[in-house]
């Protein structure tokens, strides 16, 4: 082959690269990072209250709320305030469970209550940055059956951060919410909610996804398992139980001053 095409396939391999390289730097330009895909998980983070297990109103804390003085005052605290054993259920491994403990320090001042929730991140990855969200719900008691009744008013959804929780680790974070102000005689059920979060990143910013499209969900240190089943390429519904990331709860009566205490409801007998 003559050597001036050598010369001019030469010229033209070089132009072919350099074009190439240019296309690349408009796609990507120094600086620019390519936006990972969120990575999926069905193990998440857990959270854990006074409540979980959504005791009766008869059986929750009660508040006893003074219009006059417009004081608030949490009665047994003692009671109350004292050290829960979680058992087996958030160990990392069943066969060898730990001793996991926390203590709610439940504290109302200016109006407000605020009490400490246990967190869990068993989703396998470190959690650099997440947000959980901190619910509140309102409903009028029944002092006659013991049970709520009405609409329930919810208070405003707040987020509480939480940062570098590795692997594995657990905590106790501190939840605030506003007390309602019930009338004399008036009971009122307070529900305080901590949800995990949608997402979170890792250390290194990749971005975790809570995986809604769960088919089995079992209790770590536990057999209890139950079936969340979502037909394949179905979007799951927000609303739903079973497509919401996991949460725990706080339960109180707020009782006016004069309010009677909420009884049991009637037990139904069979004849």
């Amino acid at each position: 082959m003559h050597s001036k095409t050598w010369v001019w396939l030469g010229i033209g391999a070089v132009l072919i690269l350099a074009a190439a390289n240019l296309a690349i730097l408009a796609a990507f330009p120094p600086g620019h990072q390519h936006v990972q895909e969120p990575l999926k998980r069905v193990d998440w983070i857990l959270p854990f209250g006074p409540g979980f297990e959504y005791r009766d109103p008869y059986e929750s804390p009660v508040i006893v709320y003074d219009g006059m003085n417009e004081t608030w005052r949490l009665q047994n605290a003692a009671a109350w305030n004292r050290t829960i054993s979680l058992d087996d259920r958030y160990s990392l491994d069943p066969a060898h469970p730990e001793d996991i403990r926390y203590t709610p320090d439940i504290a109302i001042e200016d109006g407000k209550i605020s009490l400490d929730f246990f967190v869990r991140n068993l989703a396998g990855e470190d959690c650099a940055r997440a947000d959980l969200a901190v619910t509140t719900g309102v409903e009028r008691l029944n002092a006659t059956t013991g049970s709520p009744e009405g609409d329930v008013l919810p208070g405003a959804t707040t987020t509480l951060p939480i940062n570098d929780l590795a692997a594995g680790e657990w905590r106790e974070v501190r939840v605030t919410a506003d007390l309602p102000r019930p009338g004399p005689e008036e009971l009122l059920y307070l529900t305080i909610g901590l949800a995990a979060p949608d997402t979170f990143t890792t250390p290194n910013r990749t971005p975790i996804d809570f995986d809604f499209r769960r088919a089995t969900v079992t209790i770590p240190g536990s057999n209890v398992s139950w079936k969340e089943e979502i037909a394949p390429g179905s979007t799951p519904d927000p609303n739903l139980n079973t497509a919401r990331p996991p949460r725990g709860s706080a339960t109180f009566v707020v009782a006016g001053r004069d309010a009677p205490k909420p009884v049991p409801p009637p037990t139904i007998r069979a004849e």
